[in-house]
């Protein structure tokens, strides 16, 4: 195995989780009103999501990119609409003593698979990072190169949920509810912004 293109991968996949988004506000959320494994969960749907569109780039599928690059506007409506709801709920949504209590809540995977899969920034950033580093990479030159590219990929990002779970489920041991309860109405607030964004950006 070539340990420099997993190494690559490891910093790509960092390097595109990390960015504040609806998807890292998501899981700071279900640290914080749940425990680090519900909210790790949450961001294993984030990885698969980044797994699937990055081996799109990678293996060079140009049907499934443009028809989801063709479907941009389309998805970013409906990305824009279904984030404006989702802020405005968790904004309006107050923490209790039963909400900080461990359980299975394998709805938010679906919640950031579906975010992240749909967004055709993903699409669009996995096919210029792969371009930019076309030279280093040579995804062409064996069949087994993107993969090993891929299971970085996939190790960095479930990386990055791991540590930002860990952070804010200690985090929160030091907050108190009603501090808590703040975190959750401005990060309802910034869903929410991202959404309008969306909306601008689809209508731009």
């Amino acid at each position: 195995m070539d340990v420099s293109l997993l190494i690559a991968g490891l910093g790509i996949g960092i390097a595109m989780a990390a960015p504040l988004g609806p998807v890292n506000l998501i899981v700071i959320r279900t640290a914080l009103r749940h425990d680090l494994k519900v909210a790790f969960l949450a961001g294993l749907g984030a990885v698969l999501a980044d797994v699937l569109i990055a081996g799109i780039a990678a293996y060079g599928i140009q049907s499934i990119s443009h028809l989801i690059l063709d479907y941009a506007k389309v998805l970013k409506i409906a990305g824009g609409i279904f984030l404006i709801v989702l802020g405005i709920r968790t904004a309006r949504t107050h923490f209790s003593a039963s909400d900080l209590t461990n359980g299975a809540h394998s709805a938010r995977f679906g919640l950031t698979f579906s975010l992240s899969v749909t967004n055709p920034g993903l699409v669009l950033g996995y096919l210029a990072i792969f371009s930019s580093l076309s030279t280093h990479l040579a995804l062409g030159a064996s069949p087994f190169r993107p993969a090993i590219v891929l299971l970085g990929i996939a190790l960095g990002s479930a990386l990055w949920w791991l540590a930002l779970s860990y952070f804010m489920d200690r985090l929160k041991a030091r907050l108190g509810p009603s501090t808590l309860d703040r975190i959750n109405r401005w990060s309802g607030v910034l869903v929410a912004a991202f959404g309008f964004l969306l909306l601008w950006k689809a209508f731009d």
